[in-house]
């Protein structure tokens, strides 16, 4: 790896809880780099306590399966999905920067783009879900305390006030995030259990109506194992937003350990809670409504109002992750401003998705989509690590525009890694099937989705092939 001085900054970065952060995707100097392995595992498991985990774990319930089976794929998946985490957590502090900016070592200076496309498409995405289910507990919680309307005028005002929060959390950065989200572990973890508490007395096994949705046990268990793998597995183009500010001298067992405890035990203990509420809640409706009429009068204020604390922790997550990279397409603008367009887009969407199309019934289609655009570039990016032996030149990953550096490839592009990521998304997608789209392949395996492991097979396959005799950069 080369000096840090070679791409030292003109002025020190700011980075303190409650001050703006100044850095953006730039090189993070070693002098700068404060942050500690276990700081990793905070952020990522209290993130997952919130209304969002709620609802991906009813999923489970809502498609048939039982307590123990809805646990088990609960389990199996989130510890699948929280290696590739892991897995790319350990790259960035060698690279000092962003897993978008730093894939472009592998896919090229203009072919990080993909790494751009992908991530926008899971933070928007990710980002609106949680303005969706932030919202709607809120407006229900006032309108049965205070016989206040549920109307879409007031979850607009909800809505506006859920993402205030949220960008402003944002908009401060790094520092403020990994504190808010310690600060927030022992509320997030309160709310749960306060829901867990709540809903014992009415827990059942299993569902009441015990249909499978894909017609037999194991295809159903296998989608649900899927929707936890692509739950955790989301998050992990996102882990170097937080280790870049940590140093190169770091331990990378002791990084790959925190960041694959902190997001397994995260997800299994959320997604779990939500099956667990799931399993508790009689009546139609989604399950977030049902679990807001669940509640004792007497806990309902404060319960609502500290999952909504892990709500503005989650989605600010996903704010920061969008918003440093839309920065490396953006590079010429400061990350604070990226924010604020960042928090533009989110709060459209998030209004159209819940007040004008009701899309929260699409988060099954989302978890499958972003596992299928996600984990090929992952295995790509980990494979090229590997191939590398961990070394960067860190200098040329900071090679914005049309600057030319040792990741200039053809042209600005890896076509051999660009290509084995678009034919595994392909295959990938022949194999997906959820109520938005479905592949002609889907049912190969009896209803069991083979989306996530074909595109990881397929592109691992093609890249190694590809570049058996190693694309020398130019």
């Amino acid at each position: 790896m080369e000096a840090a001085s070679s791409v030292a900054a003109s002025a020190l970065g700011l980075d303190r809880a409650g001050r703006v952060e100044t850095r953006g995707v730039d090189f993070i100097p070693e002098c700068e780099r404060r942050s500690r392995p276990r700081d990793l595992a905070w952020v990522f498991f209290g993130g997952q306590l919130c209304y969002g985990s709620i609802l991906v774990g009813s999923l489970p319930v809502a498609w048939g399966l039982s307590w123990w089976s809805a646990f088990a794929s609960i389990l199996v998946g989130s510890l699948l999905g929280s290696l590739g985490f892991a897995v790319l957590a350990v790259i960035g502090p060698k690279a000092g920067t962003n897993a978008t900016v730093t894939s472009c070592a592998f896919f090229g200076i203009r072919g990080r783009y993909v790494g751009s496309l992908i991530t926008q498409v899971i933070t928007l995405g990710f980002f609106a879900l949680q303005l969706w289910v932030s919202t709607p507990p809120l407006v229900a919680t006032a309108a049965r305390l205070w016989g206040s309307p549920t109307d879409a005028a007031a979850l607009t005002i909800g809505l506006a006030v859920v993402t205030a929060l949220v960008l402003l959390v944002n908009a401060l950065g790094h520092a403020t995030l990994v504190l808010f989200a310690k600060l927030t572990v022992a509320t997030n973890v309160f709310s749960m259990a306060a829901l867990v508490v709540c809903a014992a007395s009415a827990f059942h096994g299993a569902p009441v109506e015990s249909n499978y949705l894909l017609g037999g046990f194991w295809p159903t268990w296998a989608l649900a194992t899927m929707m936890a793998i692509s739950n955790a597995i989301s998050y992990a183009p996102f882990a170097s937003d937080y280790t870049r500010y940590m140093s190169v001298r770091t331990c990378g067992r002791a990084l790959f350990g925190w960041g694959l405890f902190g997001m397994a035990t995260g997800t299994v203990v959320s997604l779990s809670c939500g099956a667990f509420i799931a399993l508790a809640l009689t009546g139609t409706g989604d399950v977030l409504s049902r679990m807001v009429a669940a509640l004792p009068t007497a806990l309902l204020l404060p319960v609502i109002l500290v999952g909504l604390i892990g709500n503005v922790s989650n989605a600010g997550l996903n704010a920061y992750n969008g918003t440093l990279d839309l920065h490396a397409l953006l590079w010429r603008w400061r990350r604070v401003q990226v924010s604020f367009l960042f928090g533009g887009g989110g709060i459209v969407l998030g209004w159209l998705g819940l007040v004008v199309f009701d899309m929260t019934s699409s988060t099954e289609a989302l978890c499958s989509l972003v596992t299928v655009l996600v984990t090929p570039w992952i295995a790509i990016n980990v494979l090229g690590y590997w191939r590398v032996g961990g070394r960067f030149s860190v200098a040329d990953l900071q090679a914005f525009g049309d600057r030319r550096g040792a990741y200039w490839y053809q042209g600005g592009y890896n076509l051999r890694a660009i290509l084995a990521w678009a034919v595994g998304v392909v295959v990938g997608l022949l194999f997906a099937g959820t109520d938005i789209f479905t592949g002609p392949l889907a049912n190969l395996a009896d209803g069991v989705d083979l989306s996530f492991l074909s595109s990881a097979v397929v592109s691992s396959l093609l890249y190694l092939l590809m570049t058996a005799k190693p694309a020398e950069p130019r």
